[in-house]
């Protein structure tokens, strides 16, 4: 570990990648991207190659909105799909330099020098992808939207309550799509596919300080504290008895 956020780390690495010979795995190396194609080609090989009307996903470093791009791009342009998809990217508001950049149509870069959200796979201020998103969001008309850390983690309850469990970035976009359809921008009759980047078991201090209503200032509102009981057989069945 090093003393400093994600972006000091990449700075850090980026150097050491030079000085120290090293390889370096970030979404900044192309090769990486290229294997994060294949999420698209996998989804839409699962789809029959129906394209749904958009695509949400997480907005971090923006590897994968810029591999998404450039995925649905090359298909198109060899003839699995006619058409694009809209890609939603959205991010944490304490850290959404994508999305201030949007609001003035990518005229100016505007890069968040603290970043802060509970969602740490999205805690990026100076994404190193930022500008192979940009393109993505104009090759398919797509939109960037914010979403606050209330909105992550009741999001978040209810993916992992559905029996999927996903990680606070992931559900990012299940909060995102909420707020575009309250929008208007996303229709009721549209398919969207949604993408979770992450599984339950990363950032797990969020999941069980959420159920237990340890997070301050969160309006918290799918809780689900765990029930303790005595050890004996009758204690199980009272519990059970009473929820089921």
């Amino acid at each position: 570990q090093i003393r400093g956020n994600f972006d000091d780390a990449m700075a850090l690495v980026k150097e050491a990648s030079l000085e120290l010979n090293l390889y370096l795995l970030n979404s900044v190396n192309p090769f990486r991207l290229e294997g994060q194609k294949t999420i698209i080609i996998e989804m839409l090989h699962q789809l029959d190659w129906k394209v749904p009307n958009w695509i949400v996903v997480p907005g971090g470093n923006l590897g994968n909105s810029s591999a998404f791009g450039k995925a649905l791009n090359e298909l198109r342009t060899i003839g699995f799909i006619d058409e694009l998809p809209r890609i939603a990217v959205i991010q944490a508001e304490g850290a959404n330099p994508l999305y201030l950049s949007y609001l003035n149509e990518f005229e100016k870069y505007i890069p968040v020098e603290d970043p802060d959200t509970i969602a740490t796979a999205i805690k990026i201020g100076n994404p190193v992808n930022y500008k192979k998103a940009v393109r993505t969001i104009r090759w398919t008309n797509g939109v960037v939207e914010q979403v606050s850390e209330d909105e992550i983690m009741n999001s978040k309850a209810i993916i992992d309550g559905a029996g999927i469990g996903a990680e606070p970035a992931s559900c990012s976009t299940i909060a995102g799509l909420k707020k575009l359809m309250e929008k208007g921008i996303i229709k009721e009759d549209e398919k969207v596919c949604c993408i979770l980047t992450g599984n339950l078991l990363k950032d797990p201090d969020a999941t069980i300080n959420y159920h237990m209503n340890k997070l301050e200032n969160f309006d918290i509102k799918y809780p689900n504290k765990p029930i303790v009981c005595d050890a004996d057989i009758d204690s199980v069945k009272d519990v059970l008895s009473k929820i089921l």
